[in-house]
């Protein structure tokens, strides 16, 4: 079996996953209770990364998977800020939120239409959106505590700005794919190559993160 370069690069994308998931498998014990959720998102993503490539590699489809991967990404990141950002709004809502988007993953991949689009992308959108919120409310929170005047020093300032980057970017991909699909086929391949990029840097910044947690 051979691979065209852009497929190459997007197996690789993992590796930063490997990397962020041996660490909180392997510090586990060592890292903050308020981190362990980042921990634990690390390994799950990698643990449904791999079964989602054999089933790839099996030719068998592997679009059930992401249903569970995003209520279970949504509802970790949900519970991380929930521990970091002072505001009340968070913890009334994080359920409703976790367990409604969920719902909304699991509806949009089970009543797909005929001529539905080609990318059921409304769950993805509505993810994006709310880590963005997160991401920008733990920037506003953290930066009007004076014990944060070394921001960067944070590791959930580094999970922010990889979330920052990936949810921006990713809102956009998933926002043109189905015009890309339809229209301009060539265009696909390329938005995953750079979803795949977001990914290696998202994963990147957790390692980062994870690291840094052992450090303080």
């Amino acid at each position: 079996m051979t691979y065209s370069s852009q497929q190459v690069l997007i197996l690789l994308a993992v590796v930063p996953n490997v990397v962020a998931a041996l660490l909180a498998a392997l510090k586990w014990r060592r890292l903050p209770i308020s981190i362990r959720p980042l921990a634990i998102l690390t390994v799950f993503a990698l643990l449904t990364e791999i079964i989602s490539r054999v089933l790839w590699l099996l030719k068998l489809s592997n679009l059930f998977l992401l249903p569970i991967y995003i209520s279970v990404e949504f509802g970790l990141l949900v519970w991380l800020y929930s521990q970091a950002i002072d505001r009340q709004w968070i913890m009334r809502l994080r359920w409703p939120l976790t367990v409604g988007l969920g719902v909304l993953a699991i509806l949009e991949e089970q009543l797909k239409l005929p001529r539905a689009p080609a990318y059921n992308n409304l769950s993805r959108l509505m993810e994006s959106a709310s880590i963005i919120v997160l991401a920008l409310a733990y920037y506003h929170s953290a930066l009007r505590q004076p014990k944060t005047a070394y921001i960067w020093r944070e590791p959930l300032f580094w999970v922010s700005t990889g979330l920052l980057f990936f949810f921006t970017g990713s809102f956009l991909i998933y926002t043109v794919t189905n015009f890309a699909f339809y229209y301009h086929r060539p265009l696909v391949m390329q938005l995953w190559v750079v979803h795949a990029g977001l990914d290696a840097l998202l994963y990147t910044t957790y390692a980062y993160a994870l690291w840094l947690s052992l450090k303080t």
